[in-house]
C-alpha cells in the first residue's frame, strides 16, 4: 500500500490526487516602526503629548499687519493651522475685542489642560481670515524637539466632544 494514498471508511482507496486547503493569510500586524519626528513640535506643558508644530504657524503674510499679536487668558497667544491630539467642545459665540467669534475650546486629549481655542466663525467681516484656524496660549506650550507623533483620530482636531451630551 502506498503511504500517499488516502484511507476513505468504505474501503475504497480514492484515486483522485489529495486536495490540499489554501494557506490561511496571515494576520495583519501593526505597524511597529516608530513614527516620524515632527519638527520643531509643541507639546502640552503638562504632559508632554504632542499638539502642533512650529510650522503649523499661520504664515505672518496671512495676517493682517495691526492683527500681529494675539492674548488669550493667560498672556501670549499664536494661531496655528494644524493641531494633533486635542479635544473641542461644543461651539459657543464669545465677543473679544475684535467682535464676535464663533470658537470651540481646545483641551488636550490626554491631560484635559486648557490649551486655547479653535476659530470656527468670524461674525466681523474684517476678522474672516482668522475662520478655521487654531488660537493656543503659548504658556501652556512647550517646545519639544524629542516628541513622537501619537496622533489619536478620536481626538482629531476636527471632531467635537459631544459623546456626553449625545
Amino acid at each position: 500500500m502506498n503511504t500517499d494514498d488516502e484511507y476513505s471508511p468504505s474501503g475504497d482507496q480514492d484515486s483522485s490526487p489529495r486536495r490540499r486547503l489554501p494557506i490561511p493569510p496571515r494576520p495583519i500586524r501593526p505597524n511597529s516602526r516608530p513614527l516620524p519626528k515632527i519638527p520643531r513640535a509643541l507639546a502640552c506643558k503638562q504632559c508632554r503629548t504632542c499638539i502642533t508644530s512650529s510650522s503649523a504657524l499661520l504664515p505672518s503674510s496671512a495676517i493682517p499687519p495691526q492683527s500681529r499679536t494675539f492674548r488669550g487668558y493667560s498672556g501670549k497667544a499664536s494661531l496655528f493651522m494644524e493641531t494633533y491630539n486635542v479635544r473641542l467642545s461644543h461651539p459657543g459665540v464669545q465677543l473679544m475685542a475684535t467682535g464676535a467669534h464663533t470658537m470651540q475650546e481646545i483641551t488636550c486629549s490626554t491631560c484635559s489642560q486648557y490649551l486655547g481655542w479653535k476659530i470656527l466663525r468670524a461674525h466681523e467681516h474684517s476678522e474672516k481670515w482668522k475662520e478655521g484656524n487654531s488660537l493656543l496660549e503659548l504658556a501652556h506650550l512647550e517646545h519639544d524637539p524629542n516628541t513622537f507623533v501619537t496622533y489619536d483620530r478620536r481626538h482629531d482636531s476636527t471632531s467635537s466632544d459631544s459623546d456626553s451630551s449625545s
